[in-house]
């Protein structure tokens, strides 16, 4: 499955659009791996920030074009996962800056820490992210055990 096969799964009465791995594990791995390294690899660096910039615009087309994570029923009936579903939109264009700040310092006339500082940050939120997005849609397919009954 590509990163463009957004389909709704539906789990008992709501609906998630779920897609592969958001922002590719493979990068995020890769980057952490890099940081390790001393002095940094700025050409390895350097390719795996257009990838990870390269995903995170994908997946903002892809938000785009399927209205967010979540089904519009369930936004409509959880008003406070809607919200949170906007903040994560909204949260992958600030990776993105971030993202490209950090790619422009790796061709930089900047240090190895700089250029780390930024990079790990960008790895934390990129983390961070792939975490609150699990969670939403976790939480918007957890229903009442019982209901109905």
């Amino acid at each position: 499955m590509s990163r463009s096969d957004a389909s709704p799964v539906v789990t008992g009465e709501l609906a998630v659009h779920a897609t592969a791995d958001r922002i590719c594990a493979t990068e995020i791995e890769q980057l952490a791996k890099l940081l390790a390294v001393v002095p940094l690899d700025r050409v390895a660096l350097l390719a795996t920030f257009r990838r990870i910039e390269q995903g995170l615009r994908d997946r903002s087309a892809e938000l785009d074009r399927s209205g967010g994570l979540l089904d519009e029923s369930d936004k409509a009936a959880r008003p406070s996962l809607a919200r949170e579903d906007e903040r994560l939109r909204d949260e992958i264009d600030e990776l993105l800056m971030e993202v490209e700040t950090c790619r422009r310092e790796t061709v930089g006339p900047g240090g190895d820490d700089e250029l780390r500082m930024c990079a790990g940050a960008v790895l934390a939120g990129l983390r961070g992210h792939r975490d609150a997005e699990a969670s939403l849609v976790l939480e918007s397919a957890d229903t009442e055990v019982g209901a109905g009954d």
